[in-house]
């Protein structure tokens, strides 16, 4: 069955073990903390995830982690992890894991599960840099952009040669953004509007990029479980569009 194609009404039947990442960095609202250990209430992602499982009447053979990026990309790789919720399409993973796609190519919009601009933001009070959609002027010492470590943007930013300093956690982007250690910082908006940080920050138009993000499965759990993986896309989609309902009804075809 093709990544985009219908999914049939019947039941499908659950794999024996289906294996969740997300990750370890605070992505409040969608995962909330920091760490390897899911916090209470968990974000958004996780909530979806468990919701669309439990309709499907998997939920028995699921298993959650918290890994960094790179890590969860790695493990997809081994066939360790079999979901990761979210990741952006990108050229550079097609080989290791799978996205719902379009009849005419490219990734399906109508089974995106989440939405963001990348923007940048500056401190409010002594901005380190200037952004006019197509030239970064710099008015401080550093001329390094801060972002999270193995998160899509970092891939968006070194794509367009601009010069990144990644660090694990948003919260340390920011430390070292007060400490002048980087001009600003580069992230999905919906992300860094709900850093405490956020009323020193200064938010640069217009957008870098703007992005969908989907749910991807390793493609070994595509190869072996295709009609499941179709259904739960479906599913995890449906949840998802409670608070993205500016993207288009979810849609297979």
């Amino acid at each position: 069955m093709a990544a985009g194609s219908a999914v049939a009404a019947a039941d499908i039947a659950c794999p024996d073990q289906i294996r969740i990442a997300y990750t370890d960095a605070d992505l409040a609202p969608y995962v909330l903390g920091n760490g390897a250990v899911l916090q209470e209430p968990p974000g958004l992602f996780v909530t979806w995830t468990r919701t669309a499982l439990a309709r499907m009447g998997c939920a028995h053979a699921m298993s959650e982690s918290r890994l960094p990026y790179n890590r969860i990309i790695a493990s997809m790789t081994t066939g360790t992890v079999d979901v990761r919720v979210t990741g952006g399409y990108r050229q550079d993973v097609l080989g290791i894991m799978r996205f719902p796609m379009a009849t005419g190519g490219g990734a399906n919009r109508a089974m995106a599960v989440a939405e963001a601009d990348t923007r940048l933001y500056v401190l409010k009070d002594n901005p380190a840099l200037s952004w006019d959609g197509k030239q970064l002027r710099f008015t401080g010492s550093s001329h390094a952009i801060g972002t999270l470590l193995g998160h899509y943007t970092e891939k968006v930013l070194q794509a367009r040669e601009w010069k990144t300093e990644s660090a694990p956690s948003w919260e340390i982007n920011v430390r070292k953004l007060l400490k002048g250690r980087i001009a600003a910082i580069a992230g999905p908006d919906s992300v860094i509007d709900a850093l405490p940080e956020r009323d020193r920050l200064q938010m640069l138009n217009p957008p870098v990029q703007y992005d969908l993000y989907y749910a991807p499965v390793s493609r070994y759990f595509h190869d072996n479980h295709p009609a499941f993986t179709e259904r739960f896309w479906l599913e995890i989609c449906r949840e998802s569009r409670s608070f993205f309902n500016k993207l288009p009804a979810c849609s297979a075809r």
